[in-house]
């Protein structure tokens, strides 16, 4: 266990939603342990960029086992410790600021991040998993879901892209995102210079079922904050995704 060298003795243990079920080669368990934020530990969040936020933050605060990379969990992991150190360190209350899609005034709520419900990766699921087969192609795809590090790859990745070849048309992230999450094509492995010609060749009607597809099942894992609440203002139900603001890391007293 990692010395607890800034004395902070709140501690909690979480079970991830996956249980771990995706990391038996990195030596990631279903159960994290977790202290509460330090200064020290905002001042590394603070001077952390991109994708690496959130995964530096939790590895200072990993207390068991003290041998991990947080970046390489999957993202709905993360975003559930993510929750997690923040309601061991500021409490569970946190205020958001909603404009109304009705009648267009702005209200403040104050949601309890303990009650938000968590989808756990089933028991039967294995990466890869398969999609298809495509409406058109009619190939089957095997798929990973992309770690906290995959993203950061890709992001140093787009950023070399866009310098080499400052003509470059489009997002070089959107091709890239491809060439991680697709293993295998038809069970042949493929290398990302294969994977990135058969995508911008694909079928836009089986790119659209791929995405789909990805996403039906990426998208379902971990914490659901999907949600509905009433405007004061106007009396209609109100949908949004619950957003991360300046409120969640440094909340307002």
């Amino acid at each position: 266990m990692k010395a607890n060298v800034n004395r902070v003795p709140i501690q909690e243990t979480h079970t991830l939603p996956s249980n771990g079920m995706l990391y038996k080669d990195l030596g990631i368990p279903a159960e994290i342990t977790l202290r509460a934020m330090t200064t020290l530990d905002e001042k590394r969040r603070l001077s952390s960029t991109g994708m690496q936020v959130i995964p530096n933050l939790l590895n200072a605060c990993i207390i068991e086992p003290d041998n991990i990379d947080a970046g390489e969990l999957k993202l709905f992991d993360l975003q559930f410790l993510m929750y997690k150190e923040r309601i061991i360190t500021y409490g569970p209350e946190y205020k958001v600021n909603l404009r109304c899609p009705h009648c267009g005034e702005t209200f403040e709520l104050k949601v309890n991040l303990d009650e938000i419900p968590v989808n756990l990766l089933p028991d039967d699921f294995e990466e890869p998993f398969k999609i298809g087969p495509l409406p058109v192609s009619k190939d089957v795809i095997d798929c990973k879901i992309l770690s906290a590090n995959d993203y950061t790859k890709i992001e140093r990745e787009a950023k070399r892209i866009k310098s080499k070849f400052p003509d470059y048309e489009g997002d070089p992230e959107f091709m890239l995102s491809y060439q991680y999450k697709i293993v295998n094509i038809n069970g042949e492995p493929a290398q990302p210079n294969k994977i990135q010609k058969y995508v911008e060749e694909m079928h836009m009607q089986d790119t659209r079922f791929f995405d789909s597809k990805y996403a039906d099942i990426v998208d379902n894992i971990g914490l659901d904050i999907s949600m509905v609440d009433e405007c004061p203002h106007c009396g209609r139900d109100v949908d949004y995704n619950l957003p991360v603001t300046d409120e969640f890391f440094r909340p307002t007293y």
